[in-house]
């Protein structure tokens, strides 16, 4: 086993969590770890491939991979530690992550 510790933990790689990785990243959070247990970032708007995604926070209609991968390049652009095929398995209430 191997003990991580970090700030903060963001459990799942959809676009909610890699938007929240990089606000906290913008606003001066360096230790994040963001958890995404399928084998890709992105969450459900994967398989979204219709347009209409994207017009209020990017100004421009995107289908769902376009949406995803524009955070997707966010997070990364700002150095966020992202692991995937990782599977959160549980939470402690003093906030201890055990993740495989």
């Amino acid at each position: 086993m191997r003990v991580i510790d970090k700030d903060v933990v963001i459990v799942g790689g959809g676009p909610a969590g890699l938007a929240a990785a990089a606000r906290l990243k913008r606003n001066g959070v360096e230790d994040i770890l963001l958890l995404e247990r399928e084998k890709h970032l992105g969450g459900i708007l994967r398989q979204c491939i219709h347009d209409g995604f994207g017009l209020t926070r990017f100004g421009t209609s995107l289908s769902g991979p376009e949406y995803s991968q524009r955070f997707i390049e966010e997070a990364r652009s700002l150095g966020v530690e992202m692991l995937t095929d990782t599977s959160v398995v549980d939470i402690t209430p003093d906030k201890v992550v055990t993740a495989v």
